[in-house]
C-alpha cells in the first residue's frame, strides 16, 4: 500500500511538471490500472467538492450529475485516444499518455475551480467570463500538444493541429452533452419545514391523475378554422404556498376575459385545496397536457401561452413540490422537449421564478417569445406564505396587461414597474428578461387582430405605471404593497 501511494504522488508530480511546461518522459509515469482509477477518483472528488461548496443550502444531491461526469470523461478519453492514434502513437504508449494527462488535469481542474470560486465575488463582463472559460481549455490544449510531441513523437504542426481538434471537440461537448450538476439548491426545502403540514392520501392523489387529466383535456374546445386561437396552460409548481395557485387561477380568469381563452385554458397545480380539481403540476402531466392541447389546436396556426410559476434554483430547476407527494423538478431542457414532442409551433412562455433567465437559452426559437421574472443569476421577489402575488406576476398580469394587452410591449411596462419597486424597497434587482423570436412578433400581431380580442383590447386602461400607487390599489396582501 505504501508503494501505491508513493506511485500516486509520483504520478501527480509528473502531471504537475507536464502542466507547468517541464520535460516529461514515458518512464516518468507509473502505469497501473489502480493508478488510473485513483486519479479519476481524485478528479471526481474535486468536482464534487467544488460543486458542493458553490451550491447554496439547502443542498440536494442529483445522481444525474454522475451520468454527466461519466459521459464527459468518456468523451474526453475517446478524443484523446483518437488524436494519439492520428499522431502515430502505439497502443502501448497510450496508457502512460492517459495517466500523464489525467495527472495534469488534476492541477488544471483545481486552478479552474478556484478561479470559478473567486469570480463569484466579482462582477465580470461577458468578455471576461469567456476568458475565464477559455483558460482551462487553452491549458489542456498545451498539455495535449506536449504529450503528442513527447510521447507520440509528432511534429510541432501535427501535434498543434491534433491538440486543436481535441480542444474543439471538448468545447463542443459542453453543448452536445446535457449538463447536470452533482448538487443543486432546493430553494423550497427550507420552507417545507415551516409550512403547515399537508396531509394527503398519496395513493389516492396519484390514482386520480388519469381521470383528472382526461376530464381537463376533454373540457378543452377544438380550434376554430380560420381563427388564430390562443390556448393557455398555467402551471403552479410549489404546493406549500398559495401564492402560486392564486396566480394561475387569476391568469386563467384574466385570459378567458381578455384573450378569449374560455374553453381553451388548462391549469396544472400543486395545492391541497385543489387536489381533487386540478391535475398535479408534474413533469408527466405537463407533457400530457401539452400533447392534449396540441390535439385540440391547429399547431400551424394557433398560439400557446405557457405560464409557469414557482420557486427556482441557481442551477435553473423549476420547483415542483407538494409535501409528502415527491415530484421531480423541471429543467429547461425538459420543458423544451415536452413542447417539441407535442409539435406546438407558436409559443409564448412566461417563467416566473428565481433564476428563471436560465430557461431562455433552451426555449428560444424563431417562433417563440420567452419572458422570465429574473435573470439567470438573480432572484425574483414576492413569494411566501403571506403573499397573494409575486412581484413580477403583479407587474405583468395585474399592472401591464390591462394597460398594454400586447405581450411583448407589456414586458417593458412590467420591467419598469418591478425595477421601480425594487429600488423603493432597496432590494437587489431581479432583472426580468425577454427573448423575441424572429417570427413570433408578426404572428402575435395576427392574433391581436382577431375581432374578440379587439373588443377586449378596447377596454384596456391607458396610463403610466407607478409602482407605489398601483401596488397599493391592486395588490391585496400587505406584504406585496409598496412601502412609503
Amino acid at each position: 500500500m505504501p508503494g501505491f501511494f508513493a506511485s500516486l504522488v509520483h504520478n501527480l508530480g509528473a502531471g504537475y511538471r507536464l502542466a507547468t511546461g517541464r520535460a516529461l518522459a514515458v518512464e516518468d509515469v507509473s502505469c497501473t490500472l489502480g493508478q488510473i482509477v485513483a486519479l479519476v477518483l481524485i478528479l471526481l472528488l474535486l468536482n464534487a467538492g467544488t460543486s458542493l461548496v458553490t451550491t447554496e443550502a439547502p443542498v440536494q444531491f442529483d445522481a444525474y450529475g454522475l451520468n454527466y461526469l461519466g459521459a464527459s470523461s468518456l468523451f474526453s478519453l475517446l478524443m484523446l485516444m483518437l488524436v494519439s492514434r492520428l499522431a502515430g502513437s502505439s497502443a502501448a504508449r497510450f496508457i502512460p499518455m492517459l495517466i500523464a494527462f489525467v495527472s495534469a488535469s488534476v492541477l488544471i481542474d483545481l486552478v479552474s475551480q478556484l478561479l470559478w470560486l473567486a469570480q463569484q465575488y466579482f462582477t465580470l463582463s461577458a468578455t471576461q467570463a469567456w476568458g475565464l472559460f477559455a483558460v482551462p481549455l487553452l491549458w489542456q490544449w498545451l498539455v495535449v500538444v506536449r504529450l503528442l510531441r513527447g510521447f507520440a513523437g509528432a511534429g510541432p504542426l501535427r501535434s498543434s493541429m491534433l491538440g486543436a481538434l481535441y480542444s474543439l471537440a471538448l468545447f463542443a461537448s459542453f453543448w452536445i452533452l446535457p449538463r447536470a450538476e452533482l448538487w443543486y439548491t432546493d430553494e423550497a426545502a427550507d420552507q417545507v419545514a415551516q409550512a403547515p403540514g399537508v396531509e394527503l392520501d398519496v395513493e389516492a392523489v396519484f390514482y386520480a391523475q388519469p381521470r383528472l387529466m382526461r376530464q381537463s383535456l376533454a373540457a378543452l374546445e377544438p380550434q376554430r378554422p380560420g381563427v388564430t386561437d390562443l390556448y393557455l396552460l398555467a402551471l403552479g409548481g410549489f404546493g406549500l404556498e398559495d401564492v402560486f395557485l392564486k396566480e394561475v387561477e387569476f391568469v386563467r380568469a384574466q385570459f378567458d376575459r381578455q384573450y378569449d381563452t374560455v374553453g381553451r385554458s388548462l391549469i396544472l397545480a400543486n395545492n391541497p385545496a385543489r387536489v381533487s380539481q386540478y391535475p398535479l403540476a408534474s413533469r408527466p402531466n405537463l407533457a400530457q397536457g401539452l400533447q392534449g392541447v396540441a390535439q385540440k389546436m391547429d399547431t400551424a396556426e394557433d398560439v400557446l401561452f405557457l405560464f409557469m410559476t414557482s420557486h427556482g434554483s441557481r442551477d435553473h430547476r423549476f420547483s415542483l413540490e407538494f409535501g409528502t407527494i415527491e415530484l421531480n423538478d423541471l429543467t429547461p431542457q425538459q420543458v423544451r422537449q415536452a413542447l417539441d414532442d407535442a409539435g406546438i409551433r407558436w409559443r409564448v412562455i412566461l417563467v416566473s421564478s428565481c433564476f428563471s433567465g436560465g430557461f431562455i437559452e433552451a426555449l428560444q426559437s424563431p417562433e417563440t417569445l420567452v419572458i422570465t421574472a429574473a435573470a439567470a443569476d438573480r432572484t425574483s421577489f414576492g413569494c411566501g406564505v403571506d403573499s397573494d402575488f409575486t412581484y413580477f406576476g403583479t407587474a405583468y398580469f395585474k399592472q401591464a396587461l390591462p394597460r398594454q394587452p400586447r405581450f411583448i410591449q407589456a414586458f417593458d411596462l412590467a420591467n419598469s414597474w418591478v425595477s421601480d419597486r425594487e429600488q423603493q424597497e432597496d432590494i437587489g434587482a431581479s432583472q426580468p428578461q425577454i427573448f423575441v423570436g424572429d417570427s413570433i412578433a408578426k404572428k402575435l400581431d395576427s392574433l391581436y387582430r382577431e375581432p374578440k380580442l379587439q373588443m377586449a383590447f378596447s377596454l384596456a386602461v391607458p396610463g403610466e405605471l407607478s409602482a407605489c400607487e398601483d401596488s397599493r390599489t391592486q395588490v391585496e396582501s400587505p406584504s406585496d404593497a409598496c412601502q412609503p
